[in-house]
C-alpha cells in the first residue's frame, strides 16, 4: 500500500502542476491512471483524484476503487450523505471529501457490495467504482455557484452529475483499453440513489450502450403525489440558482414520454423505460423512511421553513404506493421491494437479507439482474 499511495500522490501532483495544459493528449492521464491501479493494487481498494472533479466547497476530490483485472463485470455506486437546499440540510451534508474520507468510509462500512471475502456478494469478483458524496446536490447538479435559499452558504459548487461525467469516461478509457465490459449494475442509496435516476441516461450514452445494465435506486423515491412532492420543493430542488438539474434533462424528455407529469424528475421513470427497454430498474423502499420523511417535509406548508409538522409514515406508505400503481405498474422493466419499517437504506446492510415475501433482497437483486424479478410489497 505504501508503494500505491506515493504512486497516487505523484500522479496528483502532476496532474495539479498540468491543468492549465488543455492539451487533449492528457485525457489518456486518467486511462493511464487507473490501469497502473489495477497493476501496481489488483483487487485493492485505492483512491482515484481529479483535479476537475470538485466537492461543495471548491476543494477537488476523487472516487474510489477496486478493479479486478480478471472480471469485465462493473458495478458503480454512488453514495449517498444528505443534500443541500437550505442552511439545515446544508449543516448535515458534506462539504468536502478527501481520500482519507474515503478509506476511513471503506475501513468502516459493513455493506455486502464491499465486502470481498463474502460468498453471499453476488459482486464479489467485480469491477467496483465508488462514487463519493460532497456536492449537495443529489449527484445531479451542474452549477459552480449555487447560492442556498433562506441565507445558506453561497457560491457552493453543486456539480455531482458532471463529476460523474468525468468518472464514466475515465472508465470508457480504461474498459476500452483492457477489454469491453459484459455487464453493469449501477447503484446508489438516499442521495445516491436520486443521483442515479438523474445520472442513468448519460451512462448509457457514454458506458453502457448494448450492454446487460441492472439500475437500482435505494431509498430515493420521486413521488407523484403532490402532498409529498410539493411544486414549491420541487422548484427549488430544479432552480437555476441551486442545483440546475433542468440542464441535465435528456433533450427528447417531453417527445418520448406519453403521459402528463407535475415535475421534470417525475418524468423519468417512464422515460428511461422507454428509452432503455433492456435495462432493469428496481426502486428499494422503507414504507415509513425517517430520513426521506423528513426531507419530503421541507415542502409542506408551502415550504414554510422550517418546517413544523414530519410527513406521516401513513402519508409516506400512501405516496409509494401511489408511485408503484399510476407509474411504475405501467413500466414492464421496473419493479418495488417495498418493506415496512422506518429504517433508512436497504444497500448498506451486511447481508443484504431483509426480506418481503420470504424473499431476500439478495436474491431478489439477482433476479432483477436476470430479468425474472417480481414486485414484492409487504
Amino acid at each position: 500500500m505504501k508503494n500505491l499511495f506515493l504512486f497516487l500522490f505523484s500522479i496528483s501532483v502532476f496532474i495539479s502542476c498540468n491543468k492549465e495544459n488543455n492539451d487533449p493528449k492528457n485525457s489518456l492521464e486518467e486511462e493511464l491512471t487507473l490501469s497502473k491501479i489495477v497493476e501496481n493494487a489488483p483487487n485493492k481498494v485505492a483512491w482515484v483524484p481529479r483535479e476537475q472533479m470538485k466537492s461543495r466547497n471548491g476543494d477537488s476530490m476523487g472516487y474510489g476503487v477496486i478493479l479486478n483485472p480478471n472480471s469485465k463485470k462493473l458495478v458503480l455506486f454512488l453514495d449517498g450523505g444528505g443534500a443541500c437546499f437550505n442552511p439545515l440540510t446544508c449543516f448535515q451534508n458534506l462539504d468536502r471529501y478527501s481520500e482519507v474520507d474515503f478509506l476511513d468510509r471503506m475501513a468502516s462500512h459493513s455493506s455486502l457490495l464491499i465486502n470481498r471475502d463474502a460468498d453471499q456478494n453476488q459482486f464479489k469478483d467485480w469491477n467496483l467504482v465508488f462514487v463519493p458524496y460532497a456536492t449537495g446536490d443529489v449527484h445531479s447538479g451542474t452549477n459552480s455557484a449555487s447560492n442556498v435559499p433562506n441565507n445558506g452558504p453561497k457560491k457552493q459548487n453543486m456539480v455531482g452529475f458532471n463529476n460523474f461525467t468525468l468518472v464514466l469516461k475515465d472508465l470508457k478509457n480504461y474498459f476500452d483499453a483492457n477489454g469491453n465490459i459484459t455487464e453493469i449494475v449501477f447503484m446508489g442509496s438516499s442521495a445516491g440513489g436520486y443521483g442515479v435516476l438523474s445520472n442513468t441516461s448519460q451512462l448509457s450514452n457514454i458506458l453502457a450502450k448494448n450492454i446487460p445494465t441492472t439500475v437500482i435506486m435505494d431509498a430515493s423515491p420521486v413521488f407523484m403525489d403532490k402532498t409529498l412532492l410539493s411544486p414549491c420543493l420541487a422548484d427549488v430542488w430544479s432552480s437555476d440558482s441551486l442545483w440546475n438539474t433542468n440542464s441535465t434533462l435528456p433533450l427528447d424528455l417531453d417527445e418520448t414520454i406519453q403521459n402528463n407529469y407535475n415535475h421534470n424528475l417525475q418524468k423519468l421513470y417512464e422515460y428511461l423505460s422507454l428509452k432503455l427497454p433492456n435495462v432493469n430498474f428496481g426502486l428499494l423502499s422503507y414504507y415509513g423512511d425517517s430520513v426521506i420523511r423528513s426531507f419530503y417535509s421541507f415542502g409542506q406548508n408551502n415550504c414554510a421553513y422550517p418546517p413544523n409538522s414530519m410527513i406521516s409514515v401513513d402519508n409516506y406508505k400512501a405516496g409509494l404506493l401511489d408511485l408503484k400503481t399510476s407509474v411504475l405498474d405501467d413500466l414492464e422493466n421496473w419493479k418495488v421491494f417495498y418493506a415496512n419499517g422506518i429504517e433508512h437504506t436497504f444497500l448498506s446492510d451486511a447481508n443484504f437479507d431483509q426480506t418481503v415475501k420470504n424473499t431476500k433482497l439478495n436474491d431478489w437483486i439477482s433476479q432483477l439482474r436476470q430479468g425474472t424479478a417480481e414486485n414484492l410489497t409487504e
